[in-house]
């Protein structure tokens, strides 16, 4: 398994991370990702998850006119959002501290 598929089952968890700072839009939050090493196929990428979000009611859309005069659609956390982001960190970080623990004992018996 390579890291790329590795950050497909936690997009949704760092995307909400990301939202839960400030409001934003796709590529904004690609640039994000980045910043952490955490990349992804393409642009395109980021949209699927942005959908789910949407679908799920974790995050509120809405439309803005940038200085260009295109239309921009920024997504912001709610508070249905907020309360899953803690719920899904708490599950990732108790399976982190599992996984850890089992690698360590494993490493150990080598």
């Amino acid at each position: 398994m390579n890291k790329t598929s590795l950050l497909k089952g936690h997009l949704e968890m760092c995307v909400l991370s990301i939202l839960k700072k400030h409001k934003s839009y796709g590529y904004e939050i690609m640039k994000e990702l980045e910043k952490y090493d955490l990349k992804l196929k393409g642009v395109s990428s980021i949209y699927p998850i942005l959908t789910k979000l949407k679908d799920q009611r974790w995050v509120d859309v809405s439309s803005e006119i940038t200085d260009s005069g295109k239309a921009r659609i920024y997504y912001t956390i709610n508070h249905q959002g907020e309360k899953h982001l803690e719920n899904i960190m708490k599950e990732w970080k108790e399976l982190q501290t599992n996984i850890k623990a089992l690698l360590i004992y494993n490493e150990e018996e080598l």
